[in-house]
């Protein structure tokens, strides 16, 4: 396993070029040095549908329907459709064979798009403050007068969980004059 956790573009290529060669995620995982945990949430976290089911229910047995297609939600012979490719191993519709005749949902896996998401979510999470004004008045009720009175962030943070931030976080906001 590498140490380094984040998905680099090339290793995100990897992962497709795996997923439309019809590997196995724990084949995936061994080809670029992480655990197939990561392969597989990495795809289920990136995928994007490309193509909605027009059927009213997703049944296994549409094609053997004795009702005319009509589904209803008591239907004696439904039975939820389910793609092993699709729901499990590797998580993606892409280098299927039958991707052209599957009339089920569909999802595929853009390892650009992917890249992009991650970097967006990454920048964006360390950007500005991640309260609402609510939560921010009642950290500040708690804070501002323990700092008044001398007690460190540290301290703070640690006589009161209740807060639920981080002694940096802390000094973040104290910094930045959200308190």
């Amino acid at each position: 396993m590498s140490k380094h956790a984040h998905l680099t573009l090339l290793e995100r290529n990897i992962i497709y070029t795996g997923i439309r060669n019809n590997h196995k995620i724990i084949e995936i995982a061994v080809s670029i040095n992480k655990d197939a945990s990561t392969v597989s949430k990495e795809i289920k976290l990136h995928r994007y549908m490309s193509y909605l089911c027009s059927l009213k229910m997703q049944c296994a047995n549409y094609k053997t329907c004795k009702y005319n297609r009509e589904c209803f939600s008591n239907c004696p012979d439904y039975v939820e459709f389910k793609c092993k490719r699709r729901d499990r191993s590797p998580g993606a519709c892409d280098g299927c064979s039958n991707i052209n005749s599957c009339r089920f949902t569909k999802y595929k896996y853009d390892p650009l798009k992917a890249y992009e998401s991650y970097r967006d979510n990454l920048v964006s999470s360390r950007e500005g403050v991640n309260l609402t004004q609510e939560e921010a008045k009642a950290i500040a009720e708690i804070v501002v007068p323990l700092i008044k009175n001398g007690h460190s962030p540290y301290q703070i943070v640690n006589d009161h969980p209740e807060i639920n931030i981080s002694e940096k976080t802390l000094y973040n906001y104290i910094e930045s004059n959200i308190f």
